[in-house]
């Protein structure tokens, strides 16, 4: 069955930003499993969201590695399986991964595909920017990550998706209020002359533990 851990939930400061980054209501739209590209990880799926504030999608990275206990079970703490978690709750669907990192629907049945699998039952593909507001099922927090190695600042999105309602938007915010003064989030200020971001590069994102 899927497997929660630890991770037990209930199911614009950004006046000065670009209307692009900050808190979003979003339309899920496509994903794109990219996990054979990478030897080192266990998980890397491209989760794209798109709405009226942007011409382009913001793309969310779910990815890393899981950890294991003494038994092959993944432990309860992951942080891959926290975020995992995270994301199949704001969808609403009780499926997920098993203690064995397979992916699972909510009967325990084993998942080959989990991109067209995800495509199939919970995307917005065809959704239009201009009027369909109804799709904005989610509520995501967007921002501006330094990388030092590449030497230039990207589009981020948070690593905790929560549906679009009042309660799960207060929740969200509440994190990533704790994020920022954990400083596991630091917003790239553009008029800096130098990096006040995180360094390191996706694969080593500070969010493996969160």
């Amino acid at each position: 069955m899927p497997f929660r851990g630890t991770n037990v939930q209930d199911k614009s400061e950004f006046s000065s930003s670009p209307n692009w980054l900050g808190y979003q209501s979003v339309a899920f739209t496509d994903v794109v499993d990219r996990s054979s590209e990478y030897e080192n990880m266990d998980m890397f799926l491209e989760i794209y969201f798109k709405n009226q504030n942007s011409e382009y999608p913001f793309k969310y990275a779910l990815l890393g590695s899981f950890d294991f206990d003494t038994d092959g079970n993944v432990n309860g703490d992951s942080g891959l399986l926290k975020r995992i978690v995270y994301f199949c709750d704001a969808l609403g669907w009780d499926g997920g991964v098993n203690k064995k990192g397979q992916w699972v629907d909510g009967d325990d049945k084993e998942i080959e595909d989990i991109a067209s699998y995800l495509n199939l039952n919970f995307t917005a593909a065809n959704y239009d920017l201009k009027k369909d507001e109804g799709d904005l099922k989610y509520y995501i927090y967007v921002y501006k990550k330094y990388n030092e190695k590449a030497g230039q600042a990207y589009t981020t999105v948070c690593p905790k998706v929560v549906p679009n309602d009042t309660k799960s938007q207060a929740d969200l915010e509440s994190y990533v209020d704790w994020m920022k003064a954990n400083k596991y989030i630091v917003e790239h200020d553009e008029k800096a002359p130098t990096s006040n971001g995180t360094s390191g590069t996706a694969a080593s994102s500070p969010f493996d533990k969160f």
